[in-house]
């Protein structure tokens, strides 16, 4: 062999061993191709719901991470012993950053700027929804590529100070994994109504929530 076939063979043979080396490392499930870590029912925020509905919502929305943690605060009191602070908060980590939060707030019914349709373009962050971006849930329901929101009457007037009271559901997908479509929607609105169930019992509600069943 020539000194100039000589020196083309070793890179390609270097070119030869890195393909092998990818193709070993993504049937092992070592990096760069790590597998999808498992979203178990037994640990997934309790503010999200139902953890059997959470968990399968939960696959359709978050980016492949090797392992995911979840974070859950409720606090505040019943609006049924007069408490407007209820809240609740949850959010899903992987790969080093916060993947996904569902926000849940009390807000005051009638207040300046409050109308479901300031509410949902703010739930949106900013965008006005369009008519395919609703759904039938609560007060008013809304969806995006990345976010979904429900808007649950809670407290009616007399109860709690200030007025009547609704909770504001808000769950940010965070670019949903740079996916959209159908099935993102769905994950997306399924998460939203499941933490308005939760905390509409939870905040010991006492007007209907409206929601799906």
């Amino acid at each position: 062999m020539s000194a100039k076939s000589t020196k083309l063979a070793i890179p390609l043979a270097a070119l030869l061993a890195v393909a092998l080396g990818g193709t070993a490392a993504y049937v092992l499930g070592v990096p760069p191709f790590e597998e999808r870590g498992d979203i178990g029912a037994e640990s997934v925020c309790e503010s999200l719901g139902d953890p059997e509905k959470a968990a399968p919502a939960l696959e359709r929305v978050l980016p492949d991470a090797p392992e995911y943690s979840f974070d859950d605060t409720v606090s505040g009191g019943s609006v049924a012993q007069g408490d407007s602070d209820y809240t609740a908060d949850c959010f899903v980590s992987g790969n080093g950053k916060v993947l996904l939060s569902a926000r849940t707030e009390l807000v005051p019914v009638g207040s300046p700027g409050a109308t479901p349709e300031d509410w949902a373009s703010e739930a949106l962050d900013g965008s006005s929804p369009e008519e395919d971006e609703t759904f039938a849930a609560g007060s008013k329901g809304v969806v995006s590529a990345d976010r979904a929101a429900v808007l649950v009457p809670c407290a009616g007037p007399g109860n709690v100070p200030g007025g009547s009271y609704s909770l504001s559901v808000v769950v940010d997908g965070k670019g949903a994994g740079g996916e959209s479509g159908s099935r993102v929607h769905r994950g997306l609105t399924d998460l939203a109504v499941g933490a308005a169930r939760f905390s509409h019992e939870k905040a010991g509600c006492d007007l209907p929530s409206e929601l799906p069943s």
